[in-house]
């Protein structure tokens, strides 16, 4: 009968096997290993990218704010330049605005009154004068009131005062002034016949 060993077989099985397995682990550390290097360079490249993109943007709010401070400059200076135009219409209405309103006063000034006097402070105009009756004065007081130039017209005091040679009213009236009335003379066409008074 033949007798055949198998025990070196098995033990170069066994080899064979544990060579087998250490191939195995090694690939499969090496795989680990190439999956960690791939995905740590994903990962710092995202980063990379992230980064890149905050500067971006820190550099486009850096360049909005210099927008925003120029156009804040702007803004400054269309806000001086529209007070220096109000102090202009301001000056211009003070040198016309009064010609005007003495003129649109002499106009609607009934035949029977007489100023003595006229004072003004602070844009409220005291008119102290006389008139033949009291409806004069009425006349004179509704005249005010539908002026453009005057508003608030009040009637402060009346008397009557006998005279030598007739009767008169003495009369006080307050009144607000206005310069400048939302009807202007520059609205009327160039060449036209209009009156210079609105």
């Amino acid at each position: 009968m033949i007798r055949i060993n198998l025990l070196p077989v098995r033990v170069s099985k066994k080899k064979v096997a544990g060579k087998q397995q250490l191939v195995f682990f090694v690939l499969t550390l090496v795989l680990v290993l190439i999956c960690n290097f791939w995905w740590n360079r994903n990962r710092s490249s995202e980063l990379a990218a992230r980064e890149d993109k905050v500067k971006r943007t820190r550099t486009e709010i850096a360049q909005l704010e210099k927008i925003i401070g120029e156009v804040k400059n702007i803004k400054a200076e269309q806000s001086a330049v529209k007070d220096k135009l109000a102090v202009l219409d301001k000056l211009k209405a003070g040198r016309q605005g009064p010609v005007r309103m003495l003129d649109d006063l002499a106009s609607l000034m009934p035949r029977r009154v007489w100023l003595r006097k006229m004072d003004e402070k602070a844009g409220l105009v005291t008119f102290d004068g006389s008139a033949g009756t009291i409806e004069d004065v009425s006349l004179l007081l509704s005249g005010l009131k539908k002026s453009a130039y005057f508003t608030n017209a009040e009637l402060k005091k009346t008397s009557a005062k006998d005279d030598k040679k007739q009767k008169l009213v003495d009369f006080i009236i307050t009144v607000n002034v206005n310069y400048t009335p939302t009807v202007q003379v520059a609205s009327a066409p160039a060449g036209s016949n209009a009156s210079a008074k609105p």
